[in-house]
């Protein structure tokens, strides 16, 4: 956009002169023209008592008219400022956004390989014992460091967004991976008196379940079929991750059964940890 047009859009009628100080201006040029006229002794008397005052305004005309155009160019400088930042924003947003397919794939890879694990470990259960030293020192990995990043900057980026989902998910990885360090200890910690149960297995599944239908949920949005992102992640999303990540009701009953009781509970895996 070119100078003069950016003047004419954010500016306006804002751009001429105030009325006011054409007066002042008018005013001065006639004090300064009646000076150099022969005008009768009572005129000329009369002009010279406000002589003081008409210079008075002639000076606050002035420095009026210098103050105006200094407010007005440091308004327009601030604008014009705020745009480019707003358009470097909106096109960052877009280069993540063309990222973010990317992003989610390494977070539904996260999510498989980690039910892989966790179901190696329950069928390593004997008479309702997983056995000592059983699990998988590295059972918590992480997320690619570069997956995470992408995830930070899209959600810093997305203005007229929301990224609740997003950040749940995020959140959720976090847990999760906690969640994992913890049946780490407990299985390697005898001495703590903690038992690694079946059932905390199956929940930690259908915890890497949820983090799969939530990036899931979020694809049609990166690859721009859709212009907004969805609010939240339903259990039948849940349900329907389950059996892409090859979990059948039929050969894991107790499995369902959990998560039939956290559906009498909340409407979705991840809505105590959204924002609302």
């Amino acid at each position: 956009m070119l100078r003069s047009e950016c003047l004419t859009e954010h500016c306006g009628a804002d751009v001429r002169v105030p009325e006011i100080v054409l007066g002042f201006l008018l005013a001065t040029a006639l004090w300064a023209l009646f000076g150099v006229l022969n005008l009768p002794d009572a005129a000329a008397a009369w002009l010279h008592k406000w002589q003081t005052l008409v210079g008075a305004l002639a000076a606050a005309t002035v420095a009026s008219i210098a103050i105006y155009f200094a407010v007005r160019n440091t308004t327009l400088a601030i604008r014009h400022a705020e745009d480019l930042e707003t358009r470097r924003r909106t096109h960052k947003h877009a280069a993540l956004r063309a990222l973010l397919p990317d992003a989610l794939a390494n977070i539904l890879n996260y999510s498989d390989q980690s039910s892989c694990q966790l179901v190696a470990l329950l069928n390593s259960f004997s008479g309702g014992q997983l056995p000592a030293q059983t699990v998988p020192m590295n059972l918590a990995q992480a997320l690619p460091s570069e997956t995470l990043r992408t995830l930070a900057d899209f959600i810093e980026y997305s203005d007229m967004a929301d990224v609740g989902l997003v950040e749940a998910i995020v959140a959720l990885i976090q847990i999760h991976e906690a969640r994992l360090r913890d049946v780490v200890t407990a299985n390697h910690n005898p001495q703590a008196g903690r038992l690694v149960l079946p059932t905390v297995i199956e929940e930690r599944i259908i915890d890497a379940a949820s983090i799969y239908a939530g990036a899931a949920a979020l694809f049609e949005y990166a690859r721009r079929q859709q212009d907004h992102m969805p609010q939240t992640v339903s259990w039948d999303e849940v349900t329907t991750a389950l059996s892409l990540m090859h979990f059948w009701d039929h050969e894991y009953p107790n499995l369902y059964a959990i998560l039939a009781a956290r559906k009498n509970h909340t409407s979705g895996p991840l809505d105590k940890l959204m924002k609302r």
